[in-house]
């Protein structure tokens, strides 16, 4: 009996992890616009049908590996627990962090935008995403900083900078792409010194 077989006939959780770290593996390599099926199943030696038997679809099993490897950004969720630093320079050096680590996979930074669709789908799978993204920790931070009680006004705040910091990195994927270079009016400074000028225009009235 082949592999493939044998997941077919019980629930094999190993063919179901096979498949989901070959996703993740060719997101880390290649970037989420290259993953196909084809590919998963190649790099997984799995059978393409098992992708919908174990995911329900492509885009499930692309959401779940975003979700892992999101959920290894541990060391960038810890800063915001780190009470040597002031709430501003906590949330500015998580974000530092956690873009870095998304600089490590093409394409992630758009697809973390993109998955809304997904997620809010069912009440499960935003509760899922929003564990995995410590929605409540940076919210909590936010608060810390800005004093604001309303729960939209915080989580507004928390989309704008996201969105402004996510966006840079969105841009940068698809600079020299066929290695060309870019043009010299769209060069960005660095990340740190993008989310130093972002820090000092948001939270100008909050610094003590």
């Amino acid at each position: 009996m082949t592999k493939e077989d044998s997941s077919v006939n019980t629930p094999g959780t190993d063919t179901k992890l096979d498949l989901l770290k070959a996703t993740v593996e060719l997101i880390r390599e290649e970037g989420i616009a290259c993953v196909t099926l084809r590919r998963i199943a190649d790099k997984a030696a799995a059978n393409l049908a098992l992708v919908n038997y174990h995911f329900g679809s492509k885009e499930k099993l692309i959401a779940q590996a975003i979700g892992s490897i999101v959920g290894t950004f541990e060391d960038a969720f810890a800063l915001l627990d780190d009470r040597s630093m002031g709430p501003i320079e906590r949330l500015k050096q998580f974000f530092c962090r956690y873009i870095k680590h998304l600089q490590e996979y093409p394409g992630l930074a758009k697809e973390l935008l993109d998955q809304s669709r997904l997620i809010l789908c069912s009440q499960n799978e935003y509760v899922r995403y929003s564990k995995v993204m410590k929605t409540e920790k940076l919210m909590d931070t936010l608060v810390e900083i800005t004093g604001e009680t309303d729960e939209t006004v915080i989580r507004c705040m928390m989309a704008q900078l996201y969105g402004a910091l996510f966006y840079p990195v969105i841009m940068n994927s698809y600079l020299g792409i066929n290695g060309e270079e870019p043009a010299p009016e769209i060069h960005l400074p660095d990340l740190e010194a993008q989310v130093d000028m972002l820090f000092s225009h948001y939270f100008h009235k909050y610094e003590r």
